[in-house]
């Protein structure tokens, strides 16, 4: 009876350092399915900045450039003044 019992002891221990070894597995695992979803998220982080600055420098560029032809049409319409004060300048000597 004392062998059977030390035979099932024996048998019990190999099981439990079975699932030792499969819980370790399984935690590694779990590890390095975090690891990744940080690394993953970090990126959707950066990525969803990456559009933010564009979007933003996107909107700062058509700010400009519609600045820039106000700006164009200002000048026209002082040269264009300008131009005919001279004329009339002209005229009038």
């Amino acid at each position: 009876m004392t062998d059977k019992i030390m035979q099932e002891l024996a048998k019990l221990q190999t099981e439990n350092r079975k699932n030792r070894e499969q819980i370790k597995g399984y935690v590694q695992k779990l590890l390095n399915r975090d690891d990744e979803i940080v690394k993953l998220k970090k990126q959707i982080s950066d990525n969803e900045l990456k559009e933010k600055m564009v979007a933003k420098n996107k909107s700062y560029l058509e700010l400009k450039a519609i600045k820039d032809v106000e700006q164009i049409k200002e000048n026209r319409k002082l040269q264009e003044g300008k131009h005919e004060t001279k004329t009339t300048n002209r005229r009038k000597k």
